[in-house]
């Protein structure tokens, strides 16, 4: 009695030192999460400094990233990112290549003059805020593309 009664004990014990080490990686993933919207802020505010757009700024460090990537996609254990990125190019790819017989033209005076954007959620830089668009923009994907334009809303998706 008094053995399973210590055997408890020590299982409490295990537990909460798991705990203490779970909420340890919790905390410095949030760091993590916190510094990756300072710097996203951080970037915007300087491109708006020396009056250039975001993308201006990835072309310019695009040649490191296509070496950083590359990196990555050769390594065995990539992370879920870069297999996400890995699936969307072959996807991409392979859309590119397949024949385009038996497609339908339609004219555009028959479909609405809302602005067309993928399926997918979309991340405002600016405040943060996320928005899934599924069939149609909802008001608030509108309200952005209103106020930042099409095309960069486009570049805001995740």
């Amino acid at each position: 009695m008094f053995q399973e009664y210590d055997q408890i004990e020590q299982k409490i014990a295990e537990h909460q030192a798991m705990i203490e080490e779970l909420q340890e990686q919790r905390a410095q993933a949030e760091r993590k999460k916190e510094g990756v919207i300072a710097f996203d802020k951080a970037l915007v505010n300087i491109a708006a400094e020396y009056q250039m757009e975001e993308e201006e700024l990835y072309v310019a460090r695009g040649e490191r990233i296509v070496e950083w990537l590359l990196g990555q996609l050769k390594e065995g254990d990539a992370p879920d990112y870069v297999q996400t990125l890995k699936a969307r190019v072959a996807r991409i790819l392979k859309k590119s290549d397949a024949p385009r017989r038996g497609r339908r033209t339609t004219t555009t005076s028959t479909k609405s003059a809302e602005p067309k954007l993928e399926v997918g959620h979309y991340r405002n830089p600016y405040t943060g805020g996320t928005v899934e668009k599924k069939k149609r923009n909802p008001k608030q994907l509108n309200q952005w593309i209103e106020e930042y334009g099409l095309e960069t809303v486009k570049e805001w998706k995740i």
